[in-house]
């Protein structure tokens, strides 16, 4: 969805008469309301699974979700604020790259995706997996929660910066 919403979207409400600031504006406030209201969603399917596998006795049926990490009997809202984040997080990333397309055209696009391509290549090359994954598992929900929040507060500050001065025609 963040990915095709700045072609759309942004010529549109420009010729209309929004100004970018006001853009970025209403189109963070959309996200935080999608990633609650999906969070929202997702966790209450999983909880209603959970409910009726306990209820059915099923035991060889195993629902994933990244809080089972850190808790194997995380609360509703411990799994609402992770999916959100993740949630947030994610189309604030899909959002960076329509506006990195946007901006630079389908080359910058492309030559960006392969960039992103090669930090697992990277990293298996200088062996940073390992203190990466050990880094991960031993963190706490709630640090890895903030720290996602603040990931996608930086991507959100460096989107509003490149959308600042973007024409009305995409490149």
């Amino acid at each position: 969805m963040a990915t095709k919403l700045l072609n759309i979207t942004l010529p549109y409400f420009l010729k209309l008469g929004l100004s970018r600031m006001q853009y970025t504006f209403n189109i963070g406030i959309f996200f935080i309301l999608w990633s609650l209201t999906g969070a929202f969603i997702i966790t209450c399917t999983h909880k209603i699974a959970a409910y009726f596998s306990n209820l059915l006795n099923v035991k060889d049926i195993y629902t994933l979700h990244p809080i089972f990490l850190f808790d194997h009997s995380p609360s509703f809202l411990q799994m609402m604020a992770l999916d959100t984040a993740l949630l947030l997080f994610l189309l604030i990333s899909g959002l960076l790259l329509n506006v990195v397309f946007y901006r630079l055209g389908t080359i910058g696009g492309y030559s960006f995706i392969g960039l992103l391509g090669l930090i697992p290549i990277v990293t298996i090359i200088f062996k940073w997996y390992s203190p990466l994954f050990d880094l991960l598992s031993n963190i706490s929900s709630i640090t890895l929660l903030s720290g996602l929040l603040v990931f996608s507060a930086l991507l959100y500050s460096i989107i509003t910066m490149a959308i600042r001065n973007a024409s009305v025609n995409a490149a």
